[in-house]
């Protein structure tokens, strides 16, 4: 049976199609977009006191959506209400806390979503064992619930928390998991301060500020090249998790354009999830141009 040359290319077509519409929704969704940078500045701009920046026009929240009442962070809080210390002493605390509420291990619970105030609870009693991802949510929704600026960066391989100090009018990585944050003189540094100076090889300090707990979740020196890795391997994302279907569509609606879900910061190494959905996003409406002319030439033929 002989093939026609149109109704091939209509299959190769709709295939490329096919494979592409998939790679997206790898991706956030179909309807949401990633907004990149390479600068420092754009990805640490300054967070309004509602938590959130605008970009493109669109307003993108650091808050993470939580269901726990405040008197889950009147440990923390009285902590800190307590001390005279400094905006990252207080940070250290609020990091303190976290360690000493949760139990670090093989997640043990079942669930998409974080049900905090159980997890709390059930961590305490030894019951429930968590990783990086929950240490660095407690961190950031114990911060927001104190009116700190605070957001989750997410690094292939590794989850940390940042809070923003107005004082200084920086963002700051402190690590509840492994217990430590990165100095450069006097300096606490950001994510990306930190890729910048692995990049430069600039030397840094790291200050360990927990106690050894008996499992493998507090910094060490061997730990530093593995580390050192993970930030380097360019996959530097911060999420809006507040994007739900409504959201999309009033900015859809209003704005005409498509949110945005993520922001990433790029550098040479990184894997361009913005640039690539961008791509994608091009040769889908070229793939769609052509699908519509092949198959109005082979309808036309039939005539």
């Amino acid at each position: 049976m002989k093939i026609k040359p149109g109704i091939l290319i209509l299959v190769v077509v709709i295939s490329v199609l096919v494979m592409e519409v998939y790679y997206l929704k790898g991706l956030p969704c179909s309807f949401v977009r990633v907004y990149y940078t390479s600068e420092m500045k754009e990805f640490n701009r300054p967070p309004t006191e509602a938590m959130t920046v605008e970009i493109d026009g669109y307003v993108f929240s650091y808050r993470i959506p939580y269901s726990v009442k405040q008197d889950s962070f009147k440990e923390a809080r009285d902590l800190i209400q307590s001390s005279d210390k400094d905006v990252i002493d207080s940070l250290i605390l609020i990091a303190k806390w976290v360690r000493s509420t949760l139990r670090f291990g093989m997640p043990n619970y079942n669930g998409n979503r974080f049900l905090v105030e159980d997890i709390l609870n059930n961590s305490r009693n030894n019951d429930v064992s968590v990783w990086c991802d929950f240490y660095s949510r407690l961190f950031v929704i114990t911060c927001q619930s104190l009116g700190i600026s605070a957001r989750i960066i997410e690094l292939e391989g590794h989850i940390v928390p940042e809070a923003f100090i107005r004082k200084n009018n920086k963002w700051v990585m402190i690590d509840p998991t492994f217990g430590y944050y990165m100095l450069k003189g006097s300096n606490p540094l950001s994510v990306v301060e930190i890729i910048e100076c692995y990049k430069k090889e600039i030397p840094l300090d790291p200050v360990i500020f927990a106690k050894d707990r008996g499992d493998d979740c507090l910094y060490s020196a061997k730990d530093e090249v593995n580390l050192k890795k993970i930030y380097m391997n360019g996959f530097t994302v911060v999420s809006d998790q507040n994007v739900d279907k409504k959201k999309i569509k009033e900015t859809i609606l209003k704005a005409l354009q498509l949110p945005i879900a993520k922001m990433q910061f790029i550098d040479t190494n990184s894997t361009w999830i913005g640039y690539k959905e961008r791509t994608i996003r091009y040769i889908i409406m070229l793939n769609i141009i052509i699908l519509i002319i092949v198959s109005s030439v082979t309808l036309f033929k039939k005539r």
